[in-house]
């Protein structure tokens, strides 16, 4: 049984490396990260540094450090060299109590010269008391909401990849006619279909695998996300062979997924938009309890409770549509 599980999916692996299919489907979440990624702005990119010379009074080092990163030098000339580097960094040096701020005139945020500015002129008053007291609070571990919610929806349209792989290959299947051969063949269909669905099982947890590594998302619990892949992975299988077995050509297999975007648009980005009093008209989505999972995960703030409930109602509303739409496999497996 096993042997005849391994013939049919290094079949489909065959095919798909030939077509090149495989090899892109496998390959799109790694570019869509990276591309994620390059939108995602650094921390560097709003943090000023600062160039002075070792001479500079100490509590005015202490003073800009509060505010950026100061970098020291022994004379003016390695600080000049210094911005003349391929990043962002001015220069600020001290003639009788007068201060100079160098810049090399190319610098990508312009606000940073005015902001030195404004610390510059703050420093001349360190020793006068304040009539306002400040405190700073620390309100927990913060995350850009691009990489957040990008990275949620980046993982759960993994699942779109992984049912392509199925629907294109029951599709050629169709196209080749080998469907009646398999019928008469030693071949059970419940091993055909599990032959045919792990490919997009298994592409899904490696795209999201590939997805957090570029995303720098080290830190998370992988025992949660791989529970919640699982639960993501079975939407695919259910997508692919629902869509797969009404379609006799590939332009109308693509097409036909694309309607599996609307789901996955309308889950995501009503789970951020709706109030939490609507989120009741996503219910009966598995890809708004994805979401839900995903995102905790991300945050750090998932409970395995929560987890467990949530892959479980994925589950159970996948497995719904599987038990409405098994006439219909059943039929175009014939």
């Amino acid at each position: 049984m096993i042997k005849r599980i391994i013939a049919v999916t290094l079949r489909d692996l065959k095919s798909g490396l030939r077509d090149f299919m495989v090899i892109y489907i496998m390959i799109a979440p790694f570019l869509l990260a990276l591309i994620l990624r390059g939108l995602i702005p650094s921390a560097s990119a709003a943090t000023i540094n600062m160039a002075v010379l070792e001479s500079t009074p100490q509590e005015t080092i202490d003073y800009l450090s509060q505010y950026g990163n100061v970098e020291t030098f022994a004379t003016e000339d390695q600080i000049i060299q210094r911005i003349g580097r391929l990043d962002d960094i001015y220069g600020i040096i001290i003639h009788n109590n007068n201060y100079e701020i160098i810049a090399e005139g190319n610098e990508s945020i312009d606000a940073s010269e005015t902001i030195a500015y404004i610390l510059l002129s703050k420093t001349q008053s360190l020793d006068l008391e304040r009539p306002f007291k400040v405190e700073i609070d620390d309100v927990g571990w913060t995350l850009s909401p691009l990489k957040q919610y990008g990275a949620n929806f980046l993982i759960i349209f993994g699942s779109v990849f992984g049912g392509m792989i199925i629907l294109l290959s029951m599709v050629e299947e169709k196209m080749s006619n080998t469907l009646s051969a398999i019928n008469v063949s030693a071949l059970s269909k419940w091993e055909f279909v599990i032959g045919k669905g792990f490919l997009g099982f298994i592409i899904p947890i490696i795209g999201t695998s590939g997805t957090l590594w570029i995303l720098d998302l080290h830190d998370i619990h992988f025992g949660m996300m791989f529970v919640t892949l699982i639960a993501i992975a079975c939407i695919s299988v259910v997508v692919g062979f629902s869509i797969g077995v009404v379609n006799t050509e590939p332009i109308g297999a693509v097409a036909s997924m694309k309607m599996i975007f609307l789901p996955i648009m309308a889950s995501v980005f009503g789970a951020i938009f709706l109030p939490p009093q609507w989120h009741v008209v996503l219910y009966w989505s598995p890809f708004y309890w994805a979401f839900l999972s995903v995102d905790a995960i991300i945050l750090e703030q998932a409970l395995w409770s929560d987890i467990l409930l949530n892959t479980s109602l994925i589950i159970a509303l996948t497995s719904f549509v599987f038990f409405l739409l098994r006439n219909r496999i059943r039929q175009g497996l014939n």
